[in-house]
């Protein structure tokens, strides 16, 4: 065998898709950004004081030369308004993880103005887009036996509201220092794909007359049975309770006067 032998091995070829720097900038586009910036304070300097253009150049300098991870500065800054933005228009926080240590036997009903109760339950949404004919079809007959099998009928809202990233980004921090710097590689990427995207929930709430034990354990019947018909759906549903009850009947409405069933 040759002295030269050994274990196969494959050199990786320089990336194609990299974008070429342009002195000390990292693109063209960075370059661009910061002769921009020269210019608008060149202007400065000749109509005020000559210095009063200096802190124009110094700010164009940092968003061309700094990028924090390796985004450019003012593109993280566009992104976190972006992302701001949307969680104001949409209704409520975000979502979070339940919370642990709970009691169990907290308020389940909450009273509405009409003399009736309430009991809400939140689920997410069934991805249909891609389901085919057939699947299509049971999903509708499993909906409209959802919604005959609660007397009085539903009360459904459908919104958005962004996702936590602490709620899916696992807490354990490994110590071996191989798998923390995979930690944080998964980590920012959850961050980045959080950043960008929403998650859908879906209130459903039961109002009934419970009055009496009968009445009540009736209406509990009608939760049960919503639930169940949920799972077959596909969804997990949660029962609310205690504030989180109060909080999604405030959202549906049910505490703003007379509600419709």
């Amino acid at each position: 065998m040759d002295a030269c032998d050994g274990p196969p091995w494959v050199e990786v070829p320089e990336r194609l898709d990299r974008r070429l720097r342009l002195g000390p900038f990292a693109s063209g586009r960075d370059a661009v950004k910061f002769v921009t910036a020269a210019a608008v304070g060149a202007v400065v300097s000749l109509a005020v004081v000559p210095w009063a253009g200096l802190p124009i150049v110094g700010v164009g300098a940092l968003v061309a030369l700094w990028r924090p991870d390796g985004e450019p500065l003012d593109e993280r800054v566009a992104a976190v308004a972006r992302w701001s933005l949307r969680r104001a228009a949409t209704d409520g926080p975000p979502m979070t993880a339940a919370a642990a240590g709970r009691s169990a036997d907290l308020r389940a009903t909450v009273p509405l103005p009409d003399g009736r109760s309430a009991a809400v339950v939140r689920t997410g949404g069934v991805p249909l887009a891609f389901l085919p004919p057939a699947e299509l079809a049971r999903q509708f007959e499993l909906y409209r036996q959802l919604l005959r099998s609660v007397a009085g009928g539903v009360i459904v809202l459908s919104t958005s509201v962004p996702i936590y990233a602490g709620a899916v980004v696992p807490s354990a921090t490994p110590t071996v220092e191989v798998e923390r710097a995979a930690w944080d590689g998964y980590r920012e990427l959850v961050v980045l794909l959080a950043r960008r995207r929403s998650v859908r929930r879906v209130l459903v709430a039961v109002a009934q007359d419970a009055t009496t034990p009968d009445r009540a354990r009736q209406l509990e019947t009608s939760i049960r049975l919503l639930r169940e018909r949920l799972a077959d759906l596909g969804v997990r549903s949660e029962r609310l309770r205690d504030r989180s009850l109060a909080d999604g009947a405030r959202r549906l409405g049910l505490l703003e006067g007379a509600t419709h069933a």
